[in-house]
């Protein structure tokens, strides 16, 4: 049964991601799938989730809604990054800078950084998320699990959907992958 509320969880918190986009009209076609961001983002997450693991060493728990934030940016920023390397066919290096602290680095093609710095969509993310949480997370089953889970759920699917809005752009622009 426990399993089943975590599911529940997840779904809800990736649904707030992708209302999200989709109110912001960033989901109009099908959503681009590529197995090079689909290793990205194992590698991306991997990493995310050991910096979760060491600030938990260090007895932070918690995370500010400014944190929060952060997080939606910097994998809003990783996404453009992963993208620009998956069409210049480079290997990601991610770093972790700006992952907590809202200094987030943006190292894509210069088009897609210029673009990437008009939108909206991982504040706007943080902030559907941080409603979602304050208002509906306490009434589902949460039964011992993490509250980081559904977060990173949430902060997976603004991954994927901005290399999706990534993907496209860079189409756009003439690349082909």
């Amino acid at each position: 049964m426990s399993e089943f509320s975590r599911s529940l969880l997840a779904q809800a918190a990736a649904l707030t991601v992708v209302d999200t986009a989709r109110s912001a009209g960033l989901l109009e076609r099908p959503i681009a799938v590529d197995p090079g961001l689909a290793e990205a983002e194992k590698e991306l997450f991997f990493k995310m989730f050991e910096q979760v693991a060491d600030r938990r060493r260090r007895n932070l728990h918690e995370l500010s809604s400014d944190e929060v934030s952060s997080l939606f940016t910097f994998v809003f920023a990783r996404a453009a990054e992963a993208a620009t390397n998956l069409a210049n066919r480079q290997p990601n290096r991610f770093e972790t800078l700006g992952m907590f602290d809202g200094k987030v680095p943006l190292n894509a093609d210069e088009r897609l950084v210029g673009y990437f710095k008009k939108l909206t969509f991982p504040t706007d993310c943080a902030r559907a998320y941080w409603e979602w949480y304050q208002r509906d997370a306490e009434s589902l089953p949460l039964r011992g699990t993490d509250p980081i889970l559904p977060l990173f759920e949430a902060l997976k699917w603004t991954f994927r959907i901005s290399c999706h809005i990534a993907v496209e752009k860079l189409e756009a622009d003439g690349f082909r992958f």
